[in-house]
């Protein structure tokens, strides 16, 4: 837009142009006002995609029917290990016996040429200018100097090796005036255990290994450690583990091994986990059914699409499971405590759920997902799929105000050139006007001098 610009006369230039413009800008305010609720609706349809996609989600284990198997755990000793459940697990009563812990192989250097080490950022003498490490089949090499002549130091070789990501993490532990080099796995178990070439050898055990200059006295030998695999049973079932984080061992359940011995972990139903992943679907729902009332009331008023999405979902919901008995048996949702309410959102009842699993847990199971794929969330998927796809509500949607966007976008751009123009041309009609007032108010006060002589 041309600029406007003050010019000294009778006339203030500036001023006149300014509100002549506001009544040209009109219809460009028009326009901006069409464009901010495009975008609003654009926003819109944003988030009720957002809420199908969240409702989608919310239904996985539904369909599945493993949200049922939700189970609490504990532990009979705490000082022993850990449980946490996530769901496939099954109640009862698990005997572990831990015989030995997962460990990280360790070494520990503290000497050079036999003598202690008590600058670690002093040079080694000898020392490669790289490290190899093998890990798991994998060769990966350190190199130890950036450039030639770079200082190896005790310090360099730690933080070498942990930039390089090898797999292997690196320390340097001051012991008063005294420092070691300890070189761990970053994970246990002898998948994960290390073996260096360079500079060295490596004896493949907790002790004799030699590194860049560098050595074991005998008690860095002492805090080295070999890797081990974790090795437990579970109700007399023997297990090895890379790890003491263990998942494998009693099922929907992760144990984590403090020490050895024996401790008992008992599990058993979680009501309280079921009514939390019920709840999701419930609250999701509900979130859908709250951005279309939104929609509907705001700038999609009068939208018929936007409401399809609530009929179409209720129309899952009206639809009993195909097969299933509905007198003596479970056939809709509202049968297990999930009913639709008058202003179309669904509600849980907890106490009406547990006592429909207490009669038939399978029957229930099965409003959800069958092998039939008849089941709620199965086809509540299936809908939600499809009004998210390319040709449906919300893509046509978003496509049809995206147009709407494009076009307004093209009128502005239209509007915003007439504007400049006319502005450009008020500015030079109102200057000229300008310069003409103020040359007649010069020859006025000529002739007025003339005539007071």
């Amino acid at each position: 837009m041309a600029s406007i610009s003050a010019t000294v006369g009778a006339l203030d230039v500036q001023g006149i142009v300014s509100q002549l413009m506001q009544i040209e800008r009109q219809p460009m305010d028009a326009s901006q006002k069409k464009l901010d609720q495009y975008n609003t609706q654009l926003s819109t349809m944003g988030k009720l995609s957002s809420a199908l996609s969240s409702l989608q989600t919310s239904m996985s284990q539904l369909a599945s029917g493993s949200f049922l198997q939700v189970f609490k755990a504990s532990v009979s000793d705490s000082s022993m290990g850990a449980v946490t459940t996530s769901s496939g697990g099954m109640a009862g009563t698990y005997q572990v016996s831990v015989s030995s812990l997962a460990t990280n192989r360790q070494l520990v250097f503290d000497q050079v040429g036999g003598q202690a080490i008590t600058d670690s950022k002093a040079a080694i003498a000898g020392a490669p200018n790289q490290l190899t490490f093998q890990i798991n089949g994998k060769a990966q090499t350190v190199n130890l100097q950036s450039k030639p002549g770079d200082i190896v130091s005790l310090q360099s070789i730690s933080d070498k090796i942990n930039a390089a990501g090898v797999g292997v993490n690196a320390s340097v532990v001051q012991n008063g005036q005294q420092y070691k080099l300890v070189l761990a796995s970053s994970n246990s178990g002898t998948d994960n255990q290390f073996t260096i070439t360079g500079g060295g050898t490596d004896s493949g055990t907790t002790s004799g290994s030699t590194l860049a200059g560098l050595s074991q006295s005998v008690t860095a030998a002492g805090e080295s450690q070999s890797a081990k695999n974790a090795i437990l049973s579970v109700n007399g079932v023997a297990l090895t583990a890379s790890s003491n984080k263990v998942s494998t061992a009693i099922p929907g359940a992760e144990l984590d091994l403090y020490k050895k011995g024996d401790f008992t972990v008992s599990m058993s139903p979680d009501s309280a986990g079921v009514a939390k992943n019920l709840q999701t679907f419930v609250d999701a729902y509900n979130q859908v059914i709250n951005e279309v009332k939104t929609a509907r009331t705001g700038t999609m008023k009068g939208n018929a699409s936007i409401l399809d999405i609530q009929t179409r979902l209720q129309q899952v919901l009206s639809v009993g499971v195909e097969g299933a008995d509905p007198v003596n048996s479970y056939a809709f949702l509202s049968q297990a405590g999930i009913a639709l309410q008058k202003d179309g959102s669904l509600k849980l009842d907890q106490n009406a759920f547990n006592d429909a699993l207490k009669k038939d847990k399978q029957a229930v199971s099965n409003l959800f997902g069958n092998p039939a794929n008849t089941g709620f969330a199965q086809r509540f998927n299936k809908t939600i799929n499809a009004m998210l796809g390319p040709g449906d509500v919300i893509e046509t949607s978003k496509t049809s105000i995206q147009s709407r966007v494009s076009t307004e976008k093209q009128v502005q751009n239209s509007l915003q050139s007439r504007l400049d123009t006319k502005q450009s041309m008020l500015l030079q009609q109102y200057t000229r006007l300008n310069s003409t007032l103020a040359q007649m108010q010069s020859g006025s006060s000529s002739l007025f001098n003339l005539i007071s002589r």
